[in-house]
């Protein structure tokens, strides 16, 4: 156990070199400005309003995220002496624990531009299940996108499917249902439904995470595993014309 933590605390180092830094920087960036810029007018923001960009800062938030399994040099990282699915899940805390923080930061931001008795109306708590469903989503699309990539591209599909995810749920007729106002009536319903859908889509991610063997490698070990036709039954037959 101590060195299986040694070893994933050395290769950290290593895994935040490749953090995509230049996808974190244009997300993060705009979120952070547009949840500032009520607070620097000082404009007595409403609730409703500050939800409205709570929601659109965690859309920004959610986009880097498409792209922290992307590893172009997947089929040499695949020879690390551990396993894919640990590699993997480190790139994603690593990128994903500044982006929390940042939204966590946004939401900070949007409660100070508030009226202090309108402050209590804004539940940065049950919003994050908004922004943790759907960035749960994007990682899902990351880890399909890596398979349809050979393990070095997941944010083909990720990145794309993060923006149109967002917008096809806007475009929804339900969508008075899951973006419902802080506490309406359909808001305890809303929460219901982000949860369920965090649940489901995170332990798909799980699922597709745990190790994958190589096709080759499999046909290389199962050839490797198999008998010598030569080593057994008669000992006469190997040196027979």
């Amino acid at each position: 156990m101590r060195d299986a933590l040694t070893l994933h605390t050395a290769v950290v180092p290593h895994l935040l070199r490749v953090v995509p830094r230049m996808p974190l920087a244009l997300g993060a960036g705009p979120a952070l400005a547009i949840c500032a810029l009520p607070l620097v007018l000082s404009t007595g923001l409403q609730p409703s309003d500050a939800a409205l960009l709570l929601r659109i800062s965690a859309v920004l938030c959610v986009v880097p995220a498409a792209f922290a399994l992307d590893d172009p040099a997947a089929t040499t990282t695949a020879a690390l002496p551990f396993p894919q699915a640990v590699r993997r899940s480190l790139r994603l805390a690593l990128l994903c624990v500044p982006l929390a923080v940042i939204w966590t930061a946004c939401g900070l931001l949007l409660k100070a531009a508030m009226n202090p008795d309108d402050r209590v109306a804004l539940p940065l708590a049950e919003l994050c299940l908004e922004a943790l469903a759907l960035g749960a989503a994007t990682i899902l699309l990351a880890v399909l996108g890596l398979r349809l990539s050979g393990g070095e591209r997941g944010s083909t599909l990720a990145a794309p499917g993060s923006v149109l995810l967002p917008l096809v749920l806007v475009l929804s007729p339900g969508r008075e249902r899951l973006f419902a106002v802080p506490h309406s009536a359909s808001w305890d319903a809303s929460r219901w439904v982000w949860a369920s859908a965090l649940v489901v889509t995170a332990a798909i991610t799980a699922v597709l995470l745990r190790e994958q063997r190589p096709t080759g490698q499999h046909r290389h070990s199962a050839g490797h595993d198999a008998p010598d036709s030569s080593l057994s039954g008669d000992p006469h037959e190997a040196i027979r014309p």
